[in-house]
């Protein structure tokens, strides 16, 4: 996948509902480039699928679109191949849309939870816990990453904290950073990924602030449904579900902080 491969398969997954981030192209395909594949027509992209690889032991699977034109045939199964023989092995994630959940249990992958899109605009507000992300340092923040990720994502992190993204940390009683969310400009709207917090209540306080420095501007996150506080949240916030789809796993489930968890990162790339 070269660069204009990517602004195409964007607009793709755009034209899909799925409303990626105006910039995210960037950093996904920097991410792992080899594990960002398209099929060709007599010339002719008709297809795309990303399969990047974190570390030794884990890949994620998505951006797995073929042209209206060509579904049906050869070419979504060819996709699929090159990206699961580039995993090599390792524990694969995806979220699957939810005609599409079956699909995957055939092909060997087991349903964890669901990510639930809550859209809305949460009346701003601030607290004196709650701080520009750039006044506590991007490596605790990508610390908490680590934890919360079942992968090795490091220089990722480092590019998406440090892009002209809206990032806000939350810190405890000594001033350390205990959660973090991020905000980013999407094709509607902003996009918040990812969102983590030692609480819901913490999660609100990170949102609200999120919503201060962009003031009536409708936000969406893709809630983590394992997190049975997330989504209540969400709603008292005012903001109202829609897209679904399902997180998925091939080789073993992660054991992951989820009461940690509030928003997953990107649905493109985990």
């Amino acid at each position: 996948m070269t660069p204009d491969d990517m602004s195409l398969a964007l607009d793709w997954a755009a034209a899909e509902g799925w409303n990626p981030g105006a910039g995210d192209g960037r950093y996904l395909l920097a991410t792992d480039p080899p594990g960002f594949f398209v099929a060709e027509d007599a010339g002719e992209v008709v297809g795309s699928i990303a399969m990047p690889r974190f570390g030794p032991g884990y890949a994620f699977c998505g951006m797995y679109i073929v042209r209206p034109d060509h579904r049906g045939g050869a070419v979504g199964m060819r996709l699929a191949r090159a990206a699961s023989d580039y995993a090599e092995g390792r524990i694969v994630g995806t979220d699957g849309v939810l005609e599409n959940v079956h699909a995957y249990e055939r092909l060997g992958f087991e349903a964890a939870h669901s990510h639930h899109r809550h859209s809305g605009s949460p009346t701003p507000a601030e607290t004196d816990h709650i701080r520009p992300g750039g006044t506590v340092g991007i490596e605790a923040l990508i610390a908490i990453d680590d934890a919360c990720f079942p992968g090795e994502r490091r220089d990722f992190m480092r590019a998406w904290l440090g892009a002209p993204h809206i990032v806000r940390a939350s810190v405890d009683a000594n001033g350390a950073p205990d959660g973090f969310g991020v905000a980013r400009e999407a094709t509607d709207g902003w996009r918040i990924g990812p969102l983590y917090a030692p609480d819901a209540g913490r999660a609100s306080e990170i949102i609200r602030s999120l919503a201060a420095a962009l003031p009536g501007v409708m936000l969406h996150m893709d809630v983590n449904t394992a997190n049975a506080e997330a989504a209540v949240m969400a709603r008292d916030l005012g903001m109202a579900p829609g897209f679904e789809c399902v997180r998925m796993y091939r080789g073993g489930v992660p054991d992951l902080p989820t009461q940690h968890i509030f928003a997953v990162c990107t649905l493109e790339a985990g």
